[in-house]
């Protein structure tokens, strides 16, 4: 009988095997997919010009910045608004801590009075944040895992989301800087919790997060609640049965107080009420000192958001229904768990399309994987739960803030779902497969990053929304340096390319404002309308799309018979 030749191995799984050994590369492949967003867009120094949350967030946020200065005790406002006897009045912001603003106006001091120098400078300054936030999140699974490879397929399939990839250059301290806060307190967790020790680190990580804005309290909550109950239990167990339970109830209530969950949650608390008195502060001498503690912005932002003031609910009620609001949080999470790459009906104002088979599909796998989760990382139980249940721990108390169409990007913060179920999956892969399938997944996961980038590139970019951009800066340019901070400027009319108000209140920050009819007592100095006045001489003549009159001359030349 004829012997058969030995079977030739595949080649495959030997270049498999070597991938596997070398410990560099996760983090090589990590960092070449954040380098794709840095390429694939080449329009970021400008808005889009489409009217939509990314252009309204960032021009919001670039005036605020532009105005951050000593001279208003570093108030955050969008713009000033000229009253009848000469004294501005501000449109206040103060609802967020001023470290994000702070870092934005470092960023953009360098280049004086280039608007478009700026928006890119600030752009390019969130994406770094972006590249921060995945880089945590890396950290953070490569611990609770033990897999660097399962770590960097979780982190690039939960970044290559539609909201983390539209939102990633939103110029604003709410999105994704939040998700690097968020994350930058979860590797503080986790390097806390696998140490048996190292607090300073996580209190340190907690107070910078803090410093940025709000939402790590979303993340301390459930960390901090989790810990003080196994806490309890352990001490609990440990104490000896007495028919007299007060020894145990006092061992118990003294083991809490000496907890370091608690300890925790006294900093993040006295941190969070230091930077909301500097918001209050700023805005009792910025207001002249008449304006009692509960009509500060910040105080009234405090009721809006909780549900407190009534206006919302009686304007909103479809929204605030419990049905709505869950199903559109529902969505979102959806969102945040599905890759750009594989959500071609994604729209930014409207998460309602082609979601529903995905949801039963992901609500059947969060199941699965948390079943997973207690089997195979029961001890990691408490940081995964946290992560997933951050998101709904900002959502629930904040409905009236985050049932809004417009606040979908506060989606950002169910990042958690989509690292921990993406994790879980992943783990359970491994036990099955072993680490080539994940090393497999994971350059799959490249691929799948680096589509979803491109692809969001070309989502609202074409060559002639690019030029109308740049001819407005170029024109707002030179309307700029016709005039000086102070003076009063009356908006007529603005092409309909520049679809938001908050594009203006940015292009002509330092300067006051008026859209409204002007009150006799107080005529601007000026007025920028998109309509040339056929016979009266602009003092922007060279401008193609937006000119300054002076405002005397333009009114004489309108009311003239």
């Amino acid at each position: 009988m004829t012997q058969l030749p030995p079977e030739t191995p595949s080649a495959f799984p030997h270049k498999l095997a070597s991938l596997q050994s070398r410990a560099w590369l996760p983090p090589a492949l990590l960092l070449l997919a954040l380098s794709s967003l840095f390429l694939f867009d080449s329009s970021r120094g400008h808005f889009r010009g489409t009217g939509g949350i990314h252009d309204q967030l960032s021009a919001k946020n670039m005036a605020i910045v532009e105005n951050l200065s000593i001279d208003h005790h570093f108030l955050t406002f969008i713009r000033q608004i000229p009253e009848t006897d000469g004294k501005p009045t501000y449109d206040l912001y103060s609802r967020f801590p001023i470290g994000s603003y702070a870092l934005i106006k470092l960023a953009i001091l360098p280049f004086g009075d280039g608007l478009s120098a700026k928006i890119y400078a600030a752009r390019i300054l969130m994406l770094l944040f972006f590249a921060a936030a995945t880089v945590m999140a890396y950290l953070s699974l490569r611990r609770l895992t033990a897999s660097r490879w399962i770590a960097l397929t979780a982190t690039l399939l939960a970044f290559s989301s539609p909201f983390c990839l539209y939102y990633g250059d939103a110029i604003t301290g709410e999105a994704i800087v939040d998700i690097f806060a968020v994350l930058l307190v979860f590797h503080g967790m986790a390097v806390f919790e696998q140490e048996g020790g190292n607090f300073r680190q996580l209190a340190v990580k907690t107070c910078v997060a803090l410093f940025l804005g709000w939402h790590a309290y979303a993340l301390l909550l459930p960390f901090i609640a989790f810990g003080l109950m196994r806490k309890l239990v352990r001490r609990h167990r440990a104490v000896p049965h007495n028919p007299i339970h007060l020894y145990r109830l006092k061992h118990s209530a003294l083991s809490l107080l000496r907890s370091r969950y608690l300890a925790l949650g006294v900093i993040a608390l006295l941190f969070g009420v230091s930077m909301l008195t500097l918001n209050f502060t700023n805005e009792y001498f910025a207001l002249n000192r008449e304006t009692p503690l509960t009509e500060l912005p910040s105080f009234q932002s405090m009721i809006y958001r909780t549900g407190v003031d009534s206006f919302l609910r009686e304007s909103r009620p479809n929204h605030l229904a419990w049905r709505e609001f869950m199903r559109r949080q529902f969505h979102r999470v959806g969102a945040m768990s599905l890759p750009y790459a594989f959500s071609p009906s994604f729209v930014a104002r409207d998460l309602r399309t082609d979601m529903q088979r995905f949801l039963v599909i992901l609500g059947i796998s969060a199941c699965g994987a948390s079943l997973i989760g207690l089997l195979y990382v029961g001890r990691h139980t408490i940081l995964l739960a946290s992560l997933a249940l951050s998101g709904f721990c900002w959502a629930l108390p904040m409905r009236h803030n985050t049932a809004l169409p417009h606040h979908n990007f506060e989606a950002l913060l169910y990042i958690g779902v989509a690292l921990t179920l993406f994790s879980l999956v992943l783990l359970y892969l491994h036990r099955l497969a072993g680490e080539r399938l994940v090393v497999a997944l994971s350059v799959a996961a490249l691929l799948i990053f680096a589509f979803s980038a491109l692809r969001m590139s070309q989502l609202n970019n074409s060559n002639q929304t690019t030029e109308l951009q740049k001819a407005a800066i170029a024109d707002f340019e030179a309307i700029r340096n016709k005039t000086t901070e102070g003076t009063a400027i009356r908006i007529n009319s603005m092409p309909r390319f520049i679809a938001t108000r908050e594009v203006i209140y940015y292009y002509l920050s330092g300067r006051l404002i008026l859209y409204e009819a002007v009150p006799p007592e107080r005529s601007p100095d000026f007025i920028v309308t998109s309509a040339r006045a056929d016979g009266l001489a602009s003092l922007t003549p060279q401008n193609r799309r937006v000119f300054l009159y002076e405002w005397n001359d333009y009114h004489r030349h309108i009311t003239k018979p």
